[in-house]
């Protein structure tokens, strides 16, 4: 049974027997191996200095960083990593620091006036802080509002995943390069009742007009540039001449018919989370059709708790299985206020001010002008 809570460390096995108070697996000079690079890591990354790096040898630079470690946390400075030292490094390295590859990934981001990590999600938690909805965004019905959240508090889980504790995460965190939609959809297994085309019509209508209004955002600029996206905010948020409904209302009301029609034909409309998005951003270990990438939770005619889905995580399974309304897209600043709007993240990237092109850049890890 393992007894460190730490990722870094939970489950290395000559780790788990200093913490278990075997005193045949204590760590000091001149010993070697993977367990003794973990430890380096783990000390360097917390700034103690080892100038050599993480060399799986035990030496006097490892021996000097333990000992300054141990001393600033009150322990018997012996240069020994014993019961003390590890559950001293263990508990720094507590929750919610999945591993190094995770910890390293916060750094790196780039756009990190929306990269909501883990950690944030931990720290929100902690002081008892709620999110709330920017009012540029989409007036999200409450059912889409409570269905949007709980997704992201368990995909974001500090703890682990919506598989339970200790359970590698769903996602490193929300963000333009990981988490930032929702697909809402139904399962074609009863076939969708007549009703629903009409909602698929609806949405139909809303992802021309998008079209049709970046077509006009040109006479500002390039797609993609920032002149271009400040003119399609614009339009996304104008009243036409005519005086129909906003680009953002009329996305609106195809949620709520999404509610009117479950609510009559029983049948349940589902919010369809995909994670880990941009190959260059996301675990070593975790390929497209990987079950960490693919969560549903139904969100009318009642709400459901966030599952995997009972079909393969492959973009043809998900066609075969499912029938497409429109998408969810949302981005989380540092604060925790999440601007929700759709067909695509243009449109949420628009309003939240973020060209596309430099989403295309931190996803190819490429410079930004």
């Amino acid at each position: 049974m393992a007894l460190l809570s730490s990722a870094r460390f939970r489950g290395e096995p000559i780790l788990e027997r200093i913490r278990a108070a075997d005193t045949t697996a204590y760590v000091s000079h001149g010993h070697q191996g993977e367990h003794v690079s973990t430890v380096q890591y783990a000390l360097m990354d917390l700034s103690y200095e080892i100038p050599d790096g993480a060399t799986g040898y035990f030496g006097d630079q490892t021996a000097a960083a333990v000992k300054v470690f141990q001393e600033s946390h009150g322990l018997d400075d012996d240069t020994i990593v014993g019961i003390d030292t590890i559950s001293a490094l263990d508990d720094a390295w507590a929750l919610p620091f999945a591993d190094r590859e995770e910890w390293l990934s916060w750094q790196e981001r780039p756009i990190p006036e929306f990269n909501f990590t883990r950690k944030n999600e931990l720290d929100r938690q902690t002081l008892g802080n709620l999110y709330s909805f920017s009012p540029e965004g989409a007036p999200l019905p409450l059912e889409y509002q409570d269905g949007l959240l709980l997704g992201i508090e368990w995909l974001l889980n500090p703890r682990g995943s919506p598989d339970g504790i200790f359970t590698p995460p769903a996602s490193w965190g929300a963000g333009p390069l990981d988490l930032f939609h929702c697909h809402l959809l139904l399962a074609n297994d009863p076939p969708p009742a007549p009703e629903w085309e009409n909602v698929r019509s609806l949405g139909a209508v809303v992802r021309r007009r998008a079209n049709d209004l970046q077509v006009r955002a040109e006479m500002a600029g390039p797609v993609g540039t920032r002149p271009w996206t400040e003119a399609y905010r614009s339009y996304l948020l104008a009243t036409p001449e005519d005086g129909s409904q906003t680009f953002r209302d009329a996305y609106v009301a195809v949620l709520k018919e999404v509610l009117v029609v479950a609510r009559a034909t029983g049948q349940h409309a589902w919010m369809l989370w995909h994670t880990f998005e941009e190959g260059e951003w996301r675990p070593s270990d975790v390929p497209m059709d990987s079950p960490r990438r693919q969560w549903w939770n139904a969100v009318a005619p009642y709400p459901t708790d966030l599952t995997h889905t009972p079909f393969a995580t492959t973009e043809a399974a998900v066609r075969a299985h499912t029938v497409q309304l429109i998408d969810l897209h949302f981005y989380i600043d540092r604060q925790g206020v999440v601007t929700v709007l759709g067909p695509t993240n243009i449109e949420a990237g628009a309003i939240v001010h973020l060209e596309t092109n430099r989403i295309d850049a931190a996803s190819a890890r490429l410079p930004y002008p």
